[in-house]
């Protein structure tokens, strides 16, 4: 798995190791494809591994007892999961499913917690990492709890824009963003409701959508 040392390295859970570190990393790794679609795995099940996206992207999702469901996150290249449960040995708490074709580095619980308990440096690096997790959660959370729908909504396509968008004096632009289904579920809301906000946004000159094409007009946004 020499190979894949530049793209272990890239990975936010690794990238202030030394080389040396990463290399461990590298030998204990197998890989994986897996079709669009695909059921990765989902919440509640017992957790083994933890993944790294090569190519492709997954969604992180939960079910309401409706059977509504709610996206968390879209993770694409570079991106990691299942760092949970590979961890603490407790159940999965979340669905993880492929929205493309994917290949995935896969480091399987058994070996990665050897590799922890004789490697300091790598595991305050994770703890680091799930705290900032933490802390995007706890955004989250906030969101969820003291925007409108409407600032929601923008505020999720702001953090869409900031990680994926392109980036043009106050402009970001979102190509090939996520439809109005994803937003709602990431929201908390239906998609009648999105299709509702996303006019009143683009009637007070904030946005601008074609399709899935985003342009957010930065000079107008204020929280």
């Amino acid at each position: 798995m020499i190979r894949y040392l530049d793209t272990i390295r890239n990975v936010s859970l690794f990238n202030i190791l030394e080389d040396e570190d990463i290399k461990l990393i590298s030998r204990i790794a197998t890989t994986k494809t897996i079709p669009k679609g695909f059921v990765v795995f989902q919440e509640g099940e017992k957790g083994d591994a933890l993944y790294i996206i090569l190519k492709g992207k997954v969604k992180v999702s939960l079910y309401d007892d409706e059977g509504r469901e709610y996206i968390l996150d879209i993770i694409g290249k570079d991106g990691f999961f299942g760092e949970l449960s590979i961890l603490d040995d407790l159940p999965r708490s979340a669905n993880i499913v492929t929205t493309e074709d994917c290949e995935f580095i896969i480091l399987k619980r058994h070996d990665f917690i050897k590799l922890l308990m004789e490697n300091p440096a790598i595991t305050v690096n994770i703890l680091k990492t799930m705290a900032a997790r933490l802390r995007a959660a706890d955004e989250r959370i906030k969101g969820l709890a003291f925007f409108s729908v409407e600032g929601r909504i923008l505020k999720y396509l702001i953090e869409v824009g900031e990680e994926t968008g392109i980036k043009i004096k106050n402009h970001i632009i979102i190509e090939n963003g996520p439809t109005q289904l994803e937003i709602a579920s990431s929201c908390g809301c239906s998609r009648e409701t999105v299709s509702r906000m996303l006019k009143s946004l683009v009637n007070k000159g904030i946005i601008t959508v074609r399709k899935r094409q985003y342009t957010l007009y930065t000079g107008h946004l204020s929280f």
